[in-house]
């Protein structure tokens, strides 16, 4: 968003390669589930594809439902109930119940994909707050420092870019062009470029005060992670400073120890013990030296999987499907969870997601709406060396734009270009563009610099 270019001298520090690479991958075109509750009798969706072969597969309870896909019959095979099918752009499947279920079903779509993207690294995840000035403090007194400022307001073209309807009631009185935004922002981070960033904003118009959301568990970007060298002397120093704190350090069962908290406005952060060669140097506030990973909730992992290995993301580690009591309570639960997950991690620049379907207990409300504006963590950044080439290859694999390529990040010299757009279960993901030669890093840092010199 307002924001992504600010940030390339960050993101050039960890980029490896900046050629677009291609990869192959199974994207899922359509996923219909089935419940015990499912009434009997016929149900009719529509979804894209790419004119070609696809696969359709039946999970569960196939005796009781018949078929129809762009109103031909389908018979379904015995090979795992997995079925050629061919597709078009524009695709219709009937599915008849055709009796009351015993047990659960999906039907699935899946297509195989060749996809070249330009993405080349994270950029950060945006947290909006109520109020910039306490929010700043209450970040600062973890650690984080300002990396760099960015401009209060735009134009219309900006605010559309993030989902905002214009013209707003901003009068322009205070710089930017009459009808945009007006927000106010840093990005702040534990560590310089090197720690990672959060690109905290607080908007004045278009203003949205309701809470982030209450749980671990809901769709979308439900929290952001940091690491410590030293949890316990952290975790004693934030529950002096008065901070919202989940729990005291617990372990899990893969050994890692972590507490949670919450920012002055309520959204989640997990505090997570990294290295401990420093963790014993005097400090001033905490031991926070890293970003560690944004967690996206999804409603089907193996849907959403496909969708991030698009943009060069691929399993480094598969998440325990429960744990303890104590471990949830520390989340914030109150009984065990159930989980399908894994750990992703970018194959350039070594960012990672934590991506997790909830199985139990699951919060089927969709993620945070446009415009980006809700407090919590609302969208994140990926950073392109090709943004029109990127933007063509994902649209012609359905994704679902907010908005047209817009000039970034400053009114009055627009250097770069963004770009957002939804992931499956309607999380904000945003391109920014930045230059091809960004991994060739001095040229690259002076480049960045040269943004916010008057």
């Amino acid at each position: 968003m307002i924001s992504a270019i600010r940030l390339i001298g960050f993101s050039c520090l960890f980029l490896y390669s900046a050629v677009a690479s291609a990869t192959e991958i199974e994207l899922t075109r359509h996923l219909i589930q089935l419940g015990v509750d499912t009434p009997p009798g016929p149900q009719t969706s529509t979804f894209f594809g790419v004119p070609g072969k696809a696969r359709l597969i039946v999970s569960g309870a196939d005796e009781t439902l018949s078929l129809e896909l762009n109103n031909q019959s389908i018979a379904l095979t015995s090979d795992g109930d997995r079925t050629e099918v061919l597709l078009t752009e524009s695709n219709s499947l009937t599915v008849n119940v055709l009796s009351v279920l015993d047990s659960p079903a999906s039907i699935r779509i899946k297509q195989a994909a060749d996809i070249e993207l330009s993405v080349a690294s994270f950029i950060h995840f945006n947290t909006n707050v109520s109020d910039f000035a306490t929010a700043r403090d209450f970040y600062g007194s973890l650690g984080f420092d300002t990396i760099s400022g960015f401009p209060d307001t735009n134009t219309q073209a900006m605010a559309r870019a993030i989902g905002i309807e214009t013209p707003t009631e901003y009068d322009g009185s205070q710089g930017g062009e009459a009808g945009g935004y007006l927000l106010h922002g840093e990005l702040v981070g534990p560590g310089g470029f090197f720690g990672g960033v959060i690109d905290l904003i607080s908007f004045t118009i278009p203003k949205d005060d309701a809470p982030p959301y209450a749980a671990v568990n809901h769709l979308g970007m439900a929290r952001g992670a940091m690491l410590t060298s030293n949890l316990d002397a952290d975790y004693e120093y934030m529950k002096a400073q008065g901070v919202d704190l989940l729990s005291a350090p617990v372990t899990r069962a893969d050994g890692t120890r972590f507490f949670m908290f919450k920012d002055l406005d309520g959204t989640f952060y997990e505090l997570i013990e990294g290295r401990k060669g420093d963790g014993d140097e005097p400090t001033e506030t905490t031991h926070i030296y890293k970003m560690a990973f944004v967690n996206v909730n999804v409603s089907d992992f193996e849907r959403s999987l496909a969708w991030y290995q698009m943009f060069g993301y691929e399993v480094s580690g598969s998440l325990h499907e429960t744990d303890s009591l104590e471990v949830a309570e520390a989340m914030g639960l109150d009984r065990p969870y159930r989980i399908k997950g894994a750990m992703l991690t970018h194959q350039s620049d070594g960012s990672e997601i934590k991506l997790v379907q909830w199985l139990e207990p699951y919060n089927a409300e969709a993620p945070y709406p446009l415009p980006v504006n809700h407090l919590g963590i609302h969208r994140m950044a990926l950073a392109s060396t090709d943004i029109e080439s990127d933007v063509a290859a994902l649209k012609a694999q359905g994704v679902e734009f907010v908005s047209p390529i817009t000039p970034c990040c400053s009114p009055d010299d627009p250097s770069s270009s963004i770009v957002a757009f939804y992931d499956p279960d309607g999380t904000i993901v945003e391109l920014a563009e930045v230059p091809y030669l960004f991994k060739f890093i001095p040229p690259v840092v002076r480049w960045y610099q040269g943004l916010f010199d008057d």
